[in-house]
């Protein structure tokens, strides 16, 4: 069979560095380095776009994490595609040397860079894909679908379509990536609407381990379709979304800090949102109470109402509450909001999420309250220590959209009611604290998981957008979901080069 053009010159981009580090070994009876060899040959296929350390490209990458941890890891190398023919050479490169024995569990794809885990999208002495530079974000002539490049963030995206009185259902930070967003699940303003913003995902353009372009949607490739909705990295490297489009204007929302003695008085309001019916479907909320080290307690509602109606009746107990601290509610655009929720969350700090599920429950909210406060306090001695407890709804409005417009991977059913997501985040300063932090955070979990469990209002679900790495967000899709995400995997990577040969994510076969 003959090969193709591309396939040619991919065979003749690994040859010439493979003949090099042979001639090298030889000559100085060493062994050939694998990262070597990948480095080496994507610098011959696409020369500047490969940058290494200590060069300007190499350090704007690397220090473009969200957390420390991933900022701390070295790859060898890091390749920057513009197009999917340059992720097309890339793939092949590394698979063609895979086939040769010469690549070993190294490379690692990366968009926004906001997974806090070292190692979820960057690597030690392998290779890292950046995508960033594929961030184009455009809208058909209709008005219905926007195409956004996978590097891309929330910020780029909205920008483009407040200009054009749109919407599309995505994160709710400005500097969130897209690709890993939306392939992990996704909660939006607008998803007591909408659904996840994975469900409103139209077409995934994927680049397989074989090199192929295939797009995945409802009438191509539909099996890969849904899978990606939740399944994270595992088949490909997606290098484009196709989103549903809406009108959309300007809306309600803003940041109310309070004070910590209505914090009982907030877990009621938010309870009482939080219905398995007659949810207001305009509403969105993230309440968070944090402490830290060098103030104490406080509690922040982000609260946001998707149409341009001040302090409407849905929100009114908790606008209501006093004390608060300030108060930024206003009406605005997704841009501002979004920019907003992320301005005091600047990269460069060490940062932990660990995540869980479970039923709407007053008595249990309060006593998983009464959890936080016993950590938190543990760690005033520790600079720049926040320990936040973030709570938000997952009402049926939310998992009810899924299944009109071709199901998802993550496993949620209208049936089981109002749920909590629960999200258990710290930020530090010192590398030193790491383990003593690590240990209360999961401990915290634990006792949340093990107390929802006793009192029968536990759900297997973890948002794999939250989930830290000791965490099993597939295997809390379900039995049925992850044997689904199996078949679908063996099938476009039959060789299991996204499973073996990039170990960041969270894998189908752990």
């Amino acid at each position: 069979m003959a090969l193709s053009l591309a396939t040619r010159r991919a065979l003749l981009w690994v040859a010439f560095p493979l003949l090099t580090a042979v001639l090298f070994a030889a000559l100085f009876r060493t062994t050939i380095n694998a990262a070597f060899l990948q480095c080496t040959a994507l610098s011959y296929a696409l020369n500047e776009k490969v940058s290494y350390p200590a060069s300007t490209a190499y350090l704007n990458s690397s220090s473009s994490y969200w957390s420390k941890q991933e900022e701390s890891l070295a790859p060898s190398c890091i390749v920057t595609p513009t197009s999917t023919s340059d992720v097309v050479t890339v793939i092949r490169t590394l698979t063609l040397l895979n086939k040769g024995g010469y690549l070993n569990r190294n490379v690692a794809i990366r968009g926004g860079g906001h997974t806090p885990w070292a190692g979820s999208a960057n690597i030690n002495g392998g290779v890292t894909i950046d995508m960033r530079s594929m961030n184009e974000v455009e809208v058909n002539q209709i008005k219905t679908i926007a195409s956004v490049g996978a590097g891309a963030i929330w910020g780029d995206v909205y920008r483009k379509m407040d200009s054009l009185g749109l919407a599309v259902v995505g994160g709710r930070g400005s500097s969130i990536g897209v690709g890993g967003l939306l392939t992990g699940g996704g909660i939006s303003y607008f998803s007591a609407r909408k659904g996840f913003a994975c469900d409103n995902v139209v077409n995934y353009q994927v680049v397989l381990a074989s090199g192929q372009v295939v797009n995945a949607n409802v009438n191509e490739n539909s099996d890969l379709w849904r899978a990606l909705k939740g399944g994270s990295n595992n088949f490909g490297v997606v290098t484009r979304f196709d989103l549903r489009a809406f009108p959309q204007g300007d809306f309600w929302g803003g940041l109310i800090l309070y004070d910590d003695s209505t914090s009982l008085q907030l877990l009621k309001a938010f309870v009482n949102l939080n219905k398995a019916t007659d949810f207001d479907e305009y509403a969105a909320l993230i309440l968070s109470f944090s402490y830290v080290s060098s103030f104490g307690f406080i509690v922040s509602g982000n609260i946001e109402y998707t149409r341009p109606v001040t302090n409407p009746p849905i929100f009114q107990p908790f606008t209501s509450i006093q004390l608060q601290l300030s108060s930024t509610m206003r009406i605005s655009n997704q841009t501002d909001f979004t920019t907003e929720f992320v301005k005091n969350q600047p990269n460069g700090r060490r940062q932990l999420y660990i995540t869980n599920t479970f039923k709407n429950d007053l008595s249990f909210l309060k006593s998983v309250y009464e959890m936080f406060k016993e950590t938190g306090p543990r760690f005033s001695a520790v600079p720049g220590f926040v320990l936040t407890l973030t709570v938000q709804p997952i009402p049926p409005a939310i998992t009810s959209k899924s299944a009109e417009v071709g199901g998802n991977s993550l496993g949620l059913d209208p049936s089981d009611g109002a749920l909590v997501l629960c999200l258990i985040s710290a930020t530090w300063d010192t590398a030193a604290d790491d383990g003593e932090i690590g240990s209360a955070a999961k401990s915290l979990n634990s006792q949340i998981v093990n107390a929802a469990r006793a009192k029968g209002l536990f759900n297997e679900f973890i948002y794999l957008n939250y989930a830290d790495g000791f965490q099993d967000p597939i295997g809390g899709y379900g039995a049925a979901n992850k044997a689904r995400l199996r078949a679908v995997s063996k099938k476009y990577d039959p060789n299991q080069v996204f499973q073996k040969n990039v170990p960041g994510g969270f894998k189908l076969f752990r």
